[in-house]
């Protein structure tokens, strides 16, 4: 069992390439689209519980687990393209708005700086109704709907 773990490991890492925070949906209610799933530790955690249980394991784990899960709220992605939209000419005004866009979420900021940006992010997407979204290598428009973004500590439960 464990040499077939770890060959499953080896090929999840090889397989799922990106990594992804945000969990893109049509809307808040339980009917929503989801546009784009999470790819993160906690997806990988579950994936690898789902994969033991394949594989005959048994968990008996009574103890909930909680994940910080972020949403948000977009009517239909419009596909921009891939990495090309930054060497194409016909492309820079859309390139330098992406990169203007994700100049928001940069690390390491002073007080003030991180001030500035969650305006500008607040701005970009509960104003101007826009989100640029990287995904596995493309990126996306999303069209920002109310309640645009929703931070929940959230229960999920084990397979």
């Amino acid at each position: 069992m464990f040499n077939e773990m770890a060959r499953w490991v080896q090929e999840d890492n090889e397989t799922g390439v990106y990594y992804e925070t945000w969990t893109v949906k049509s809307e808040a209610g339980p009917n929503a689209t989801t546009w784009f799933e999470s790819y993160d530790c906690s997806q990988f955690v579950h994936r690898t519980y789902k994969k033991l249980l394949d594989m005959g394991a048994e968990l008996s784990s009574q103890t909930p687990t909680y994940y910080t899960k972020i949403y948000l709220y977009s009517g239909e992605p419009i596909y921009l393209g891939d990495d090309s939209i930054f060497q194409q000419s016909s492309m820079k005004d859309l390139a330098t708005d992406i990169k203007k866009f994700y100049h928001s979420f940069r690390s390491h900021q002073s007080v003030i700086e991180m001030i500035e940006s969650l305006l500008e992010a607040f701005e970009k997407m509960v104003l101007e109704k826009t989100f640029y979204f990287y995904y596995n290598s493309e990126y996306w428009k999303l069209p920002m709907k109310y309640p645009y973004i929703k931070i929940i500590y959230e229960e999920i439960p084990l397979p």
